[in-house]
């Protein structure tokens, strides 16, 4: 689910990214990777390299599709500061 990245799995803080969460009573949480282990039930799970480096390419897309809307809106003065 994109959600609010807190900086799990080395996301930046604050980018809307997608990750796995658990939904309660109308509140969600991200799924930390050791919580992740007992719920797939696999002793070591690890992000390997290529999913690094595909999670790290999204997280870089993100960042500029976000500085690209800032410096829309704030050309438009629909913006005060980033």
């Amino acid at each position: 689910m994109g959600v609010y990245s807190d900086g799990s799995y080395g996301i930046q803080p604050g980018l809307i990214y997608s990750f796995p969460v658990t939904c309660e009573k109308g509140e969600w949480s991200i799924v930390q990777v050791m919580e992740l282990v007992i719920l797939v039930g696999m002793a070591g799970l690890k992000i390997d390299e290529f999913s690094r480096e595909k999670m790290d390419a999204t997280a870089k897309e993100l960042l500029e599709e976000k500085s690209l809307a800032y410096s829309c809106l704030k050309s438009l003065n629909v913006l005060m500061s980033p």
